[in-house]
């Protein structure tokens, strides 16, 4: 029994040995080779220089952004690892970056929208008035208009009042020459809003579609 126990660790030990050495093996073998990782398209941002024999240094270098010291590690694959770590933190810095740019553009483009539906709002309400305004002041001018035409008709018929007449035709003359002043303003007004409603009604829709492709992102 006692020589036994002696030759089952023996065997053990050999079969333990045998293994190790196989997966050691294994491990060489099947690890990934670091000159194509470091040729990989996942690399490409980096270069990698090895350093002077006996040394198993490697030098890696990124060649674009802001830190492009070069950064020694005892082993290509630690430099390889470190080339990734690399890259990995510049892509999602990158991500952060253009999601904070993409809410601000949101946020602006619902702040101006905001804005300008409410001039949209009180440039509609502006025109309402005058265009009721530049309405009224057509149908008074129509109005004295008929009345300096009937003045000016029977004046033959009261040339005891013709002095009077003549200072109320001199009159409505002049409130219509005001009357026309003043319609001839508003109906520029008028005109001018109009334009400029159009171009933020246009300049509304073309915020719209942009806040559409923004959220489509």
């Amino acid at each position: 029994m006692q020589i036994l126990i002696p030759k089952i660790a023996a065997v053990m030990l050999a079969l333990s040995s045998v293994a190790f050495m196989g997966m050691s093996i294994a491990a060489f073998f099947g690890r990934p080779d670091p000159i194509s990782e470091m040729n990989s398209p996942e690399t490409e941002d980096f270069t990698f220089e090895m350093g002077a024999p006996p040394s198993t240094s490697w030098t890696v270098t990124a060649k674009v952004g802001e830190d492009q010291a070069p950064k020694e590690h005892p082993t290509a694959y630690a430099a390889i690892s470190d080339a990734l770590n690399r890259k990995a933190k510049s892509s999602t810095d990158s991500t952060t970056a253009v999601t904070e740019l993409t809410t601000r553009i949101r946020e602006q483009v619902t702040q101006k929208h905001t804005g300008q539906q409410e001039d949209i709002t009180a440039l509609d309400d502006r025109i309402t008035e005058l265009t009721r305004l530049a309405a009224e002041r057509d149908k008074l001018w129509q109005a004295k208009s008929e009345e300096l035409q009937t003045l000016m008709v029977n004046t033959k018929d009261v040339r005891d009042q013709t002095t009077k007449r003549r200072e109320d035709v001199v009159r409505l003359q002049n409130e219509l020459e005001e009357l026309r002043t003043d319609l001839y303003r508003l109906r520029d007004v008028e005109r001018i809003l109009t334009d400029r409603l159009l171009r933020l009604q246009l300049e509304n829709q073309s915020l719209e579609q942009r806040a559409e492709q923004l959220a489509g992102k």
